[in-house]
């Protein structure tokens, strides 16, 4: 029969985790202590970054349960909130949420020689202000609704416009391509996502989306789309998880 662990020994086992994750994400090999283990792995793990604060806290209870003992017994037992809570941090390092299967999904794409018209009808319909555009079943570029005005507005003025009997492809070369999409993997944690849109907010643009495939190879079939309006759904299921 298995001994049931009590609080403290639950707790040193989630703050292990956590440290040796830490260590492991700094390419560590000499021990450095837990605060600063905090401050420099947050930099470059949005998990440690969420939890920062929290984690802080548990390292002063850890010191209270590890240094602070008399007579060899733990004079500090945390409480079954702070269990459950640092239990969750370590599943969520070692093993976070990722963009599948939730946002794994057939994708709606157009062909380059597909009219413009039918973009216009489509994105109306659909509600949708991005679109993947294909060539021979491969990605090549976003065509969003910012082009789509932007060609029409360079077709006005030297009175080219003709929504019928342009197609997608001529579209792109007049108005050209816009970077502003990425690719990620199928096993991509969903802790990075808001961090994506956030740093393209902070340098001026705007993140149009962001498209998964297996390995996050453009070249790979489209397995998902995630664009700004999932952000709720992504802080769901972070929240849940």
């Amino acid at each position: 029969m298995v001994e049931e662990r009590n609080n403290s020994e639950r707790f040193l086992k989630a703050f292990s985790a956590i440290e040796h994750e830490m260590a492991r994400i700094l390419k560590l090999k000499n021990h450095r202590r837990f605060f600063e283990l905090i401050d420099k792995s947050a930099r470059l793990n949005p998990v440690i970054e969420r939890y920062r604060f929290d984690l802080k806290e548990y390292g002063e209870l850890r010191n209270a349960i590890v240094h602070d003992r008399s007579g060899g017994e733990v004079i500090a037992e945390p409480n079954d909130n702070v269990v459950v809570q640092i239990e969750q941090i370590a599943r969520l390092l070692l093993e976070p949420p990722k963009v599948a299967p939730l946002f794994l999904k057939e994708v709606f794409a157009l062909s380059v020689d597909d009219p413009i018209s039918r973009a216009i009808r489509e994105l109306s319909r659909r509600s949708f202000t991005q679109v993947p555009v294909l060539e021979n079943g491969k990605m090549i570029g976003l065509l969003t609704s910012n082009m789509i005005i932007k060609w029409m507005g360079l077709s006005l003025a030297d009175s080219s416009l003709d929504i019928d009997n342009i197609n997608l492809q001529d579209v792109v070369r007049k108005v050209g391509h816009e970077n502003n999409y990425e690719v990620v993997p199928v096993n991509q944690s969903l802790f990075e996502l808001p961090d994506m849109f956030y740093r393209w907010q902070q340098k001026g643009s705007k993140l149009e989306a962001v498209l998964i495939t297996q390995n996050g190879d453009l070249s790979e079939p489209l397995l998902g789309i995630i664009t700004n309006r999932d952000l709720p759904l992504v802080q769901r299921a972070m929240e849940e998880n």
